[in-house]
């Protein structure tokens, strides 16, 4: 059997590992919903264990066994550092799970709800999520946010670096929205985790600089470009996960951890019909726009006499 390589990304990883349970799994191809509802509960208790399992291996310790009596977020992060998290971490990173867990039409979903409505299996429908996820247009927006705080380095340094990179018309990561005009709900709960688990591990200034990138952006894109521009869930949740003491290429993974609950959810209702009379194929229309001349007016150039 093929050994991954050490250095392998967490979230090459996952792919693979959630497109091989569908061999171990003798439901993979019972179309009921019962039956998906099983391997659902499954894929979320699963995840996270292989994440964490892969992050240990990668540093040459073992993985370890998981814990029925903590919750699951707790469970995931003793499985990554091998001891009990403290009570107020292991809730912090609950409301994390939770408010990561489903965020309406976002692509990653999309991608699952197409892949399910061609009654694919559960395992297929989420291997395609996932492939989405791994863009750094999507799942990989706090893990940039984490490289800009780590760039900016000191709470002196922010404003500086904020005006050097208006000046040369380079985005903020974290700042702006697809779909919200105004803060980002979530990032206001995720502003209160960052603040108060600064506090705890006496790593402040993690926060302190974020909130200088939220209050200096915002500032300076109104003068600018008279305009308003507004945090998104990513500002917050890079130094969040920073001081919980996940590594920066398992933002993403921890990413597919919240949402494999909701994911999961849409898949089950795109197959099942839960929000249509019938399941149907998705299948959008597209209007060709591009340059074509005809099967009369083209000429045809051989091979050979081509540049």
């Amino acid at each position: 059997m093929e050994v991954r390589p050490k250095s392998a990304h967490p979230m090459d990883v996952l792919q693979s590992c959630v497109a091989m349970l569908a061999d171990y799994d003798p439901q993979v191809r019972v179309m009921e919903k019962e039956a998906d509802l099983a391997k659902a509960k499954r894929l979320i208790a699963k995840i996270p264990t292989i994440v964490a399992a892969w992050d240990r291996i990668r540093k040459n310790k073992s993985p370890v066994q998981p814990d029925p009596s903590f919750s699951h977020a707790a469970n995931f992060l003793y499985l990554l550092k091998g001891k009990v998290p403290d009570p107020g971490t292991a809730k912090d990173f609950d409301i994390c799970l939770v408010l990561h867990a489903d965020h309406t039409f976002n692509a990653s979903t999309f991608a699952a709800r197409e892949v399910a409505s061609t009654r694919a299996h559960m395992y297929a429908s989420v291997a395609a999520a996932l492939g989405d996820l791994s863009g750094e247009l999507h799942g990989g927006a706090n893990a940039q946010v984490m490289e800009m705080l780590l760039e900016i380095g000191e709470v002196d340094n922010v404003r500086p670096w904020i005006m050097r990179r208006l000046d040369t018309a380079e985005r903020v990561m974290g700042m702006g929205h697809a779909v919200y005009k105004t803060d980002d709900p979530r990032a206001k709960v995720l502003s209160s985790i960052s603040e108060r688990l600064g506090e705890r591990v006496r790593e402040s200034k993690w926060y302190e600089m974020t909130r200088l990138i939220e209050m200096g952006t915002k500032e300076e894109f109104k003068k600018r470009k008279g305009k308003e521009i507004y945090p998104n869930v990513d500002l917050y949740s890079a130094s969040v996960y920073h001081m919980m003491g996940i590594d920066r290429d398992l933002f993403t993974p921890v990413f597919a951890i919240s949402r494999i609950s909701g994911w999961s959810a849409h898949i089950i209702e795109e197959k099942y019909a839960g929000a249509q009379p019938k399941a149907n194929l998705y299948r959008p229309k597209a209007d060709y726009i591009g340059t074509y001349c005809g099967p009369e007016a083209c000429i045809y150039t051989p091979i050979e006499s081509r540049q």
